[in-house]
């Protein structure tokens, strides 16, 4: 008998391992599945049983019938039937450049084996993600409830226990289940965002012609050929369905917008100059019998801290408008999730005098001579602090966890981010106190504050001085008139998002190195220096040039565009990207042989931009205006 108790002491007691439910099996969802395995992988090799039994058992729930989220085309690879889901339209393009959503740990060459041009169709990368997860995994998507629909997301104090509710859409099974940890990862284009005020002019007014968000474009064709179209917002799926209606043969494209930062209100050329971009303007009135639309010039008035139209405002009448495109975002559903629980996605301000030192000043700029000390708006909408989290834990209860992205860097940022909540659950990444939660969300709203496009998206009072600013100027110099500093506020901007990235690969100990937040390595500069030429391609066409009939920015040149995990450079497209069937990703038909790897070489060694290196990180210098971009869609 003592033996047998001697016996029993040895035997360590082992916790066991928490529940995780996973919300969403699109791009969030697989990625955090995926980190787990990874990190399974590597415990097996090592033989860390003790890691292996604290990783967490996972249970991820999808609506869809497949994997994927909203880079499924419900034409094509969705369920059609499904009418409560959020998919690509089927011919979509990435708008930023491919390297930079590259994984070290499955490359490009590792999957299509040959050079690809920069940007990229919608189907060969979701082919890639997928293939990315189930290579080593063949029973990668057994943890996945399909067509099950979370219903009701509710914390139980007394057990310490998320009570999740769920619904099978097709057994009709309803059940109820708890979870030590829950992770909302059902994508932040969860439902079609419209500005109800438009919408309601558009229908109270009597106009006659279609309306249809940009995520409902399965007849895009039908609903643009030939036609007069209007698109409401002025950012990258405006841009893109802007390129897909000139392919389709639109006789012309208004883009109206009420702040003209937007990426398709900056690009300075379209393919036989059949877009026409009506910044800062918005539809008032339905004329030409329902035919036709006036848009109204808005402002941004300090006062209201609002935009406002004015009766002495310009007006311009749009006539034989059969097709209303609302590119005006999505809001994630949080439906599911308690009230309490649920966070704003940095659509709920900050009170200024809360998050800001008494006396607050920005950082000088190249603004600064001409706008001064601008007072800061009395609330802030910060880009990438939410009141209710701290860096993807809800702070009141760091047990419900949120994987999104920011705009910069977005499929990279989620791969990161599901890193980050795994080092949460296992206990590798530190997770302080609300009060120190709180004291460095303030720390990051005064790096935001710090920086010039950040602050014009947050700040009104800032955003509405430059503006006033650069109309002086407009009426001073002309509409050319560009301001000089804008390649610079853009690639800080781009710099910072960055340097946040950063920082959670290394809290999460995330298995790439970019740099730190004090400071990107080559690494990370190349990233950000990427997404920098991937604007400038937009700001340079030339109208007037002899190709202006076809070219697009993503016939821009290839130069300076390499992959951040091998080395292989990209290639131009095959043909016109105006030319290319909607299903030709641009490459060879034929694989062509993938060039030597010059990985082996410095970053800075690559043929790239001019550095100017100074304490704080390199700038680039001579190089074209790219304008200031707003990385949220128009509301």
């Amino acid at each position: 008998m003592g033996e047998a108790a001697e016996d029993t002491m040895k035997v360590p007691s082992t916790p066991a391992p928490p529940t995780v439910a996973v919300i969403g099996c699109g791009p969030g969802g697989m990625f955090f599945l995926h980190a787990i395995e990874m990190r399974r992988r590597e415990m097996e090799e090592k033989g860390d049983l003790e890691g292996l039994a604290s990783l967490p058992i996972v249970t991820c729930f999808e609506r869809a019938s497949v994997p994927g989220g909203v880079w499924r085309a419900k034409s094509t690879d969705g369920n059609p039937e499904q009418t409560d889901t959020t998919n690509m339209y089927e011919a979509l393009w990435t708008n930023g450049p491919k390297e930079n959503i590259e994984f070290h740990d499955y490359t490009y060459d590792d999957h299509f084996h040959q050079p690809l041009p920069v940007y990229m169709p919608r189907q060969p990368l979701l082919d890639y993600m997928l293939c990315r997860v189930t290579r080593n995994c063949p029973h990668f998507f057994d943890a996945v409830r399909f067509n099950t629909n979370v219903t009701s997301v509710k914390w139980d104090e007394e057990k310490s226990k998320f009570v999740v509710a769920t619904s099978n859409h097709e057994t009709k099974e309803e059940l109820t289940e708890t979870f030590d940890k829950c992770i909302w990862a059902a994508g932040q284009n969860g439902k079609p965002s419209f500005p109800m005020r438009i919408k309601r002019l558009l229908k109270c007014g009597g106009f006659k012609g279609k309306c249809i968000h940009s995520s409902e474009c399965e007849d895009f064709k039908t609903d643009v050929e030939g036609k007069r179209v209007v698109f409401i917002g002025d950012e990258y799926s405006a841009e893109d369905l802007a390129l897909q209606a000139i392919k389709l043969g639109v006789e012309k494209v208004f883009i109206c917008s009420r702040r003209g930062w937007g990426v398709a209100t900056y690009t300075s050329a379209w393919p036989m100059k059949k877009v026409e971009a009506c910044e800062c303007m918005l539809p008032t009135e339905v004329i030409q019998d329902g035919r036709g639309l006036r848009l109204t010039e808005v402002y941004p008035d300090i006062e209201t801290e609002e935009y406002e139209f004015a009766n002495d405002r310009d007006t311009k009448d749009l006539l034989d408008i059969e097709t209303v495109v609302f590119c005006t975002g999505y809001k994630p559903n949080l439906s599911m999730i308690e009230a309490s629980m649920r966070p704003s996605f940095c659509n709920v301000p900050f009170e200024t005098e809360e998050v800001l030192p008494e006396n607050w000043t920005m950082t000088p700029n190249p603004s600064s001579e001409h706008l001064g000390h601008v007072l800061p708006s009395e609330e802030l909408y910060t880009c990438y602090v939410d009141p209710l989290l701290y860096r993807n834990t809800l702070i009141s209860n760091p047990n419900m966890m949120y994987l999104f992205s920011n705009a910069h860097y977005p499929l990279k940022d989620i791969d990161v981010m599901a890193w980050l909540c795994l080092s949460y659950i296992t206990g590798d990444a530190e997770l302080p106190s609300a009060e120190e939660m709180q004291r460095r969300n303030k720390l990051d709203i005064l790096e935001e504050m710090d920086d010039f496009i950040s602050r014009a998206n947050c700040d009104f009072c800032y955003f509405a001085a430059y503006d006033d600013f650069f109309d002086k100027k407009i009426i001073e110099e002309g509409k050319s008139w560009k301001d000089p500093n804008d390649e610079e506020y853009n690639l800080i901007s781009m710099r910072l998002g960055a340097r946040f990235m950063a920082r959670s690969m290394q809290d999460g100990g995330y298995p790439e190195d970019i740099g730190n937040f004090t400071k990107l390595n080559e690494k990370g500069e190349r990233m950000v220096q990427m997404n920098f030429l991937s604007g400038l391609a937009r700001g340079t066409l030339d109208p007037d040039s002899e190709d202006s009939k076809w070219r697009t920015f993503r016939d821009h040149d290839t130069n300076g565009f390499y992959s951040l995990q091998t080395g292989t450079p990209s290639v131009p497209l095959k043909d016109r990207w105006l030319d290319l069937d909607e299903k030709d990703c641009g490459v060879t038909d034929c694989a062509e042989t993938v060039p030597p790897s010059i990985f082996d070489k410095k970053v800075s060694q690559l043929p790239s931009l001019d550095l100017k290196k100074d304490e704080e990180g390199p700038n680039l210098t001579d190089v074209s205006d790219l304008s200031s971009m707003d990385s949220r869609e128009e509301s």
